[in-house]
């Protein structure tokens, strides 16, 4: 959120921007799985890339537009919401319930956020709209994180997010001149957060979650992003010299043991599996 913040460019330029530059950046990889896999694929795995891509387009284009709109810590707050909306989808898009120990762990993460909450979330009139359209862009990403799990069966992860981040681009990059959205008339200036938000949130943190999707169950991958706020918080300690005030070491506690049970649940699910296969 903060490269978000500091770059003017405008959300759905900077939305296919830096999808543009994710697809340009792992095509070698996409391609040479390509050529060990070609004969695997068919349209369809172009579609079941396409589909998530286009809702990926609309999350990043409302997050942009509603962190712009209101507080940093609101913003995260209410995308750490994303846990509460999974199982919902997991289980109406590909029958993956989730079970005891997830909920346990679900209602963990959810009371560290409920200390974040009453600790730092800012109601304001002039906030009120951004964090609406941050709870929508929320239901997007969770979405977009079951739809990953729906779509798994393509050979390798650099198979689904490379075309996944070619079509989100593209749709972006029309869709920014019919509303009016110019380049950037400082392009110096904001090179450096259009490379950031692309290498870090979406090369790295986005092609990692997607191939977490693939080999976690959808609920634990969703529990376990929930400790992005600890690293916003050491980020902003360490660049901006910000020091936590006590509710965040007491969320963040939370939030650990919560990862901890969910990533607990998740080795006893394999464990069962691979039992069940044997037998």
């Amino acid at each position: 959120m903060l490269w978000i913040k500091l770059s003017h460019v405008e959300p759905v330029l900077l939305t296919g921007l830096r999808l543009a530059i994710a697809a340009l950046f792992l095509s070698p990889w996409a391609f040479r799985d390509w050529r060990r896999h070609r004969a695997q694929l068919n349209w369809t795995h172009l579609r079941d890339s396409a589909i998530p891509g286009l809702v990926l387009t609309a999350h990043f284009i409302s997050w942009i537009n509603g962190a712009r709109m209101t507080l940093a810590t609101n913003g995260s707050l209410v995308v750490n919401l994303t846990p509460i909306a999974t199982p919902f989808l997991l289980a109406a898009l590909s029958g993956e319930r989730v079970t005891r120990r997830e909920i346990a762990a679900t209602l963990l993460a959810s009371v560290g956020l409920a200390i974040m909450f009453v600790a730092d979330y800012r109601l304001a009139p002039e906030t009120f709209y951004g964090d609406l359209v941050c709870f929508g862009s929320m239901l997007l990403f969770a979405l977009y994180l079951v739809l990953g799990r729906k779509f798994r069966h393509h050979p390798t992860t650099m198979l689904y997010v490379t075309p996944l981040y070619a079509f989100a681009a593209l749709a972006a990059l029309i869709i920014a001149p019919l509303v009016g959205e110019r380049w950037p008339s400082d392009w110096q200036a904001e090179a450096p957060w259009v490379l950031l938000l692309a290498l870090l949130p979406t090369i790295i943190g986005h092609s990692l979650l997607n191939q977490a999707m693939r080999v976690l169950r959808g609920q634990v991958v969703a529990i376990v992003n929930m400790s992005q706020f600890l690293f916003a918080g050491l980020l902003a300690w360490a660049v901006l010299g910000e020091q936590p005030a006590a509710p965040f070491y007491a969320a963040a506690l939370f939030v650990v043991t919560a990862g901890a049970v969910a990533a607990g649940a998740d080795r006893r699910w394999r464990t069962a599996r691979v039992v069940s296969e044997a037998t």
